[in-house]
């Protein structure tokens, strides 16, 4: 018999673990706004109304004011949504009774969309919190079950990671302690430890919870940030992917200087660039879905750095571009060479600050003779 939402709370409440069961995820490859692709872990559940509810919030607030929100951000948001609902449904009422409060309908909001509204006025509109629909006080320390949460995602996110990797990259910067502020590291050693936030603030001087949590997410936030450079400065140190691209940039403003109005001579340089560099055993759509190592090649780095709006056009382009390169007229070349070279020199920008980072740790560390082994 199929499980209601009802029965999954009422189990919930005797077994915590039973969220595991009833929260899915599915991993998805989506480039973010600086062109870079990301693997996102959407959330999906063993009810089907909460998954519809789940994608008319995304889609509802995919923009709040004038903010962009990031799917990573509204995938947090909606775990907590969920979390809140089983631990305040009415388990009196009847399984329709508990949906309708969970969804909400054109006449009231409901609980899922009233956390999610939360959340976003906690970041985007400063220290305030929802009391209800219709007023707002000023937030308080409250409860931190959901935030159970935010060490959750951390830890699927770790074991998504290659081990032995990670370690290098702990040895490399010398320790989360290196990266992360006192209260970071104080506030993140007390997470590992297994204490929950309201503890924490407690034993940190009785801060408030909100400052805790806040701390908390900043320290998650450097650990990717750092872990992500000390990848890409791996690959780059073990591929000659970047002076490839180095050299082809330097080229393509050599021919945009001093050759005037010759689209074609560009148009073909930049083509041929690519075609000596495409792998044949990796289709021109997969060229970026590496999951260990990032912009491992010419290709990778191109879709890692793309501008999304223009993904659709290039691949159309390029996959038949033995047939349609004679046809091309000028504004489509023109297009095709600058999605390119935008890519690429964005790519150099993001690249040069990976080098100068690395570079500072192996100096303020001393670890020269430790380097070798440490990217290999």
């Amino acid at each position: 018999m199929m499980k209601t939402l009802k029965d999954w709370i009422v189990a919930y409440r005797k077994d915590k673990s039973v969220m595991n069961e009833f929260i899915m995820y599915e991993t998805v490859r989506e480039m973010n706004e600086q062109g870079q692709y990301d693997e996102i872990r959407y959330i999906r559940t063993k009810d089907k109304a909460i998954n519809r509810v789940m994608k008319r919030l995304e889609a509802r607030y995919r923009q709040y004011k004038d903010n962009w929100i990031d799917k990573k951000d509204m995938n947090e948001y909606l775990l907590h949504a969920i979390v809140e609902v089983f631990e305040n449904a009415d388990i009196k009422r009847s399984p329709e009774e508990i949906i309708s409060w969970a969804s909400g309908d054109e006449k009231k909001i409901g609980k899922m969309e009233f956390v999610l509204l939360d959340e976003l006025r906690k970041r985007y509109d400063g220290d305030v919190k929802i009391i209800s629909e219709n007023e707002t006080v000023k937030h308080e320390d409250k409860d931190d079950a959901v935030n159970i949460s935010d060490f959750q995602v951390y830890r699927d996110w770790l074991k998504g990671e290659d081990v032995n990797t990670y370690k290098k990259f702990l040895e490399f910067v010398g320790g989360l302690e290196s990266i992360l502020s006192d209260a970071q590291f104080e506030v993140y050693t007390y997470m590992m430890s297994g204490k929950t936030q309201q503890e924490i603030a407690k034993l940190m001087g009785n801060v408030s919870q909100q400052y805790i949590s806040k701390t908390w997410k900043a320290a998650l936030e450097r650990i990717r940030k750092e872990y992500l450079a000390f990848r890409t400065y791996r690959v780059m140190m073990k591929t000659n992917t970047y002076q490839k691209i180095k050299t082809f940039v330097k080229y393509t403003e050599n021919i945009l200087e001093y050759v005037i109005d010759d689209e074609a001579m560009l148009f073909n340089y930049v083509l041929n660039f690519l075609k000596e560099n495409e792998d044949d055993d990796i289709s021109i759509e997969s060229a970026h879905e590496n999951q260990k190592d990032i912009s491992t090649s010419v290709l990778d780095v191109l879709f890692d750095y793309m501008k999304q709006k223009d993904v659709k056009w290039f691949i159309y382009i390029w996959r038949n571009i033995d047939e349609v390169k004679d046809s091309l007229n000028k504004k489509d070349k023109q297009r095709f060479v600058q999605i390119v070279i935008r890519a690429y020199k964005e790519y150099l920008k993001q690249a040069k600050n990976v080098i100068d980072k690395a570079s500072q740790h192996i100096v303020d560390r001393e670890i020269h003779e430790k380097v070798i082994d440490l990217i290999s």
